[in-house]
């Protein structure tokens, strides 16, 4: 388990990352940047962010990478999944993709959440939850 200073530590260094990484014209990425800054908002009970894009299983990054982890600093911790959703395009595989995104988003949380908390057994709670630009004021939970 992480220990109260090194979740501290964490929290400022990826925030200060997220202030100062602006200039990305990736619409996802700009999506995850919005959460972190808006979380004290959209996470209350979770105030410490503690990893980003944090791989699924260790040196194993084709097999996915987890957005964000969130903690309370007390034994609790919160997975968010982040997706960004084409909401210009039109059409029937425009729809077929958003919904597929949508279902893809919440069964990733989900997984994700079951990982980590399989590797932080000591946890006392994981939760999972994701976060989309058709949601922008709230983190759902899976």
């Amino acid at each position: 388990m992480i220990d109260r200073a090194e979740v501290g530590h964490r929290d400022r260094v990826l925030r200060a990352y997220f202030e100062g990484r602006y200039w990305d014209g990736n619409e996802e990425f700009a999506l995850k940047r919005e959460l972190v800054l808006k979380s004290h908002d959209l996470l209350p009970e979770y105030p410490f962010l503690i990893d980003s894009d944090w791989e699924v299983y260790p040196n194993m990054a084709q097999t996915g990478q987890g957005d964000l982890v969130f903690a309370d600093g007390a034994g609790c911790f919160a997975v968010v999944e982040v997706k960004w959703i084409d909401m210009m395009s039109t059409g029937d595989t425009a729809s077929t993709r958003r919904t597929k995104k949508r279902k893809k988003v919440k069964e990733q949380a989900g997984w994700y959440r079951d990982v980590l908390a399989s590797r932080l057994q000591d946890a006392l709670k994981v939760e999972g939850y994701y976060f989309t630009n058709e949601n922008r004021n709230q983190v759902i939970k899976v």
